[in-house]
């Protein structure tokens, strides 16, 4: 069940003032813009926004990276941080605040309407509104905080036939032999343009993941696929022949495009998948003993080349393989735990702390270093949204007593407590 909360005409003023301060340097006419943007977040956080506001919402969140980020910011659980804040204010005088919100108001227009709303206000209200502000202007004190570490974010390398070399952080719009190819969102797509292909020869492209990235993929044949951090697929630009054959390295999600008379293959090294058409997450990371394929929905054929040996998957089953000795299990498993990462969640159910740490720092790009190998084992359950900060996800973990962390540039140490 979606979480709902309750937002208070406070609250939302509390997300107006993030959002206006973040672009305190513009014209008076933008206040207004800056209410619609906290009301429209209001509305999806409790499951109320429109179609028609969704698309507005998603215009503004897209516009540039600061409006993602606080966008992220305020969606992941704002009355967390606001109530946080407010704590750390309790011991602050009423006269300093009022202090710190004249000095730091910079339009004049924007002071009297501050003014005018703190003048009636409680108390408390007056203390609640200015924490943002406070939090920004008061010096820290230096603490044993964990050094800020971002998620992933939408990040790709694409490799086209010819040895070309495109960064996709910014809209690009290519043109092949019958193939239109354009990317927007963290979305590459490739589309037939109806246009009789005059190239006999399969040319390949590959896409490449880094540390902290993630993208999408729409293929020629409309077959749509997740990619997650540090993964790389090699396909043909347009598929031939008896089967449709794409390579993987690393973690993906295949949603297929049905087609009976057209197989659709993923290799890793010796292994593969065949399918038809169905939807399915593999992870075939090369410094994994491992490789695991869950179904969602479907039917699948995994195969052992080397060995000879192959498998079906029904939906809700998972078959994992060793790549040295070829052992392999079957299991029945709830398919969301697996595929929650395309979704922006991280979930982990009795899970191994190194298990979790080798997913974690694919995805924040840092470096693990266990000080005693019983901290390896000791388990561990979370459903966290993915683009969490990375310090919640510790403290998370850290709560339980268990561990310590400590950081040192995008180094992580951990240790087991006594």
């Amino acid at each position: 069940m979606k979480k709902r909360y309750f937002l208070s005409p406070l609250f939302l003023f509390f997300l107006f003032k993030q959002i206006q301060t973040t672009n305190a340097n513009k014209k008076m006419n933008q206040l207004n813009s800056s209410f619609k943007i906290a009301d429209l977040i209001a509305k999806r956080l409790n499951g109320k926004l429109s179609l028609e506001e969704g698309h507005f919402l998603d215009e503004w969140k897209y516009e540039n990276k600061e409006n993602l980020d606080l966008y992220h910011k305020l969606s992941k659980n704002p009355e967390t941080n606001y109530f946080k804040n407010e704590e750390q204010l309790e011991e602050v005088k009423k006269e300093e605040i009022w202090h710190k919100i004249n000095t730091n108001l910079q339009e004049k227009k924007t002071r009297r309407i501050r003014t005018e709303f703190l003048k009636y206000a409680a108390s408390i209200i007056v203390i609640g509104i200015s924490t943002f502000f406070l939090i920004n202007s008061i010096p820290e004190k230096p603490t044993n905080r964990i050094a800020h570490i971002s998620p992933g974010k939408n990040q790709a390398l694409l490799m086209r036939d010819k040895g070309e070399t495109i960064i996709l952080d910014e809209f690009v719009k290519l043109k092949e032999d019958g193939l239109e190819i354009n990317n927007t969102e963290g979305h590459l797509v490739y589309k037939n343009d109806n246009k009789t292909s005059t190239q006999e020869k399969i040319t390949y492209n590959s896409i490449i993941i880094p540390k902290g990235g993630e993208y999408n993929l729409t293929l020629s044949d409309g077959t749509k696929i997740w990619l997650n951090s540090n993964s790389k697929l090699r396909y043909p630009t347009k598929f031939s022949g008896k089967e449709r054959l794409v390579e993987l390295e690393g973690e993906a999600f295949f949603d297929v495009s049905k087609n009976k008379d057209f197989p659709f293959v993923v290799k890793m090294n010796d292994f593969q998948i065949k399918v038809l058409g169905t939807s399915f997450n593999v992870n075939a990371y090369n410094d994994e003993k491992e490789i695991i394929t869950t179904l969602v929905e479907g039917r699948v054929e995994v195969k052992d080349q080397l060995r000879n040996q192959k498998e079906t998957l029904l939906p809700n089953e998972q078959f994992c393989i060793n790549k040295h000795n070829g052992d392999f299990k079957k299991t029945h498993v709830d398919t969301e735990i697996y595929t929650a990462w395309k979704n922006g969640r991280l979930v982990f159910q009795n899970e191994r702390l190194e298990d979790i740490m080798i997913r974690l720092s694919r995805w924040y790009n840092v470096e693990v270093f266990f000080l005693n190998n019983e901290s390896k084992n000791l388990r561990f359950t979370g459903d966290l949204t993915r683009y969490e900060d990375f310090n919640n996800v510790l403290e998370m973990i850290g709560f339980t007593n268990k561990v310590k962390f400590s950081i040192k540039n995008r180094s992580v140490l951990i240790e087991k407590l006594n």
